[in-house]
């Protein structure tokens, strides 16, 4: 069965390309805007589509930046929101799975990484994400209550499964970044995968 992935901010825009293709193919976590560090502890106040050494702005994304074990500051306005209250357009990244007959998912998971191996936690970074699924903005969202630290194959953010036999079917995660250690932090990466019934 022919499928295709592709990841965009959580809006719609702008697209973040496959590792392989040399352009704008990584997501970027910053400080109060591009380029800009985030402190040692903190978490990211911005974020930016970038080429893979963070260089190049490719557009910002939506920015979640963790507040509490189950709220988030959406956009940077305060007070913080609850995940649930958060709404799939103001998410980080919108992962869009089509497929040319319609199928259900199952086993879908989303990690990060060391990309010097896949299943090895990324070092000198926290990485926290949810699953937001909020369709309507003045409904609760039916997602993650709260942040789940991911790292490596040892802790990986499970997502719901989709029994809806579709053809599209978009999945949408909240990211924040905090830096454990000073200096830039490019060697890790995400990876999403899924089952098809």
């Amino acid at each position: 069965m022919a499928s295709t992935i592709r990841f965009f901010g959580g809006n719609g825009s702008p697209e973040v390309f496959p590792a392989a293709s040399g352009g704008f193919n990584t997501v970027g976590f910053y400080g109060a805007g591009f380029g800009l560090s985030v402190r040692v502890g903190e978490y990211n106040e911005s974020t930016f589509r970038s080429i893979e050494n963070g260089t190049s702005n490719g557009g910002s994304i939506p920015n979640l930046r963790f507040a509490n074990p189950t709220g988030a500051f959406v956009a940077g306005l305060i007070p913080a929101r609850e995940l649930r209250e958060v709404n799939n357009f103001e998410t980080t990244l919108r992962i869009r799975l089509n497929t040319d007959s319609a199928v259900a998912t199952q086993n879908t998971n989303f990690r990060a990484f060391d990309k010097s191996n896949i299943n090895k936690a990324p070092s000198g970074v926290t990485v926290r994400a949810a699953e937001i699924r909020k369709d309507n903005a003045i409904v609760r969202g039916s997602g993650d209550a709260g942040w789940t630290v991911i790292a490596g194959s040892g802790s990986v953010l499970p997502m719901d499964n989709r029994a809806d036999l579709t053809v599209q079917k978009d999945f949408y995660v909240a990211l924040t970044v905090s830096p454990t250690s000073i200096g830039e932090k490019t060697q890790f990466g995400f990876y999403w995968e899924t089952e098809f019934l």
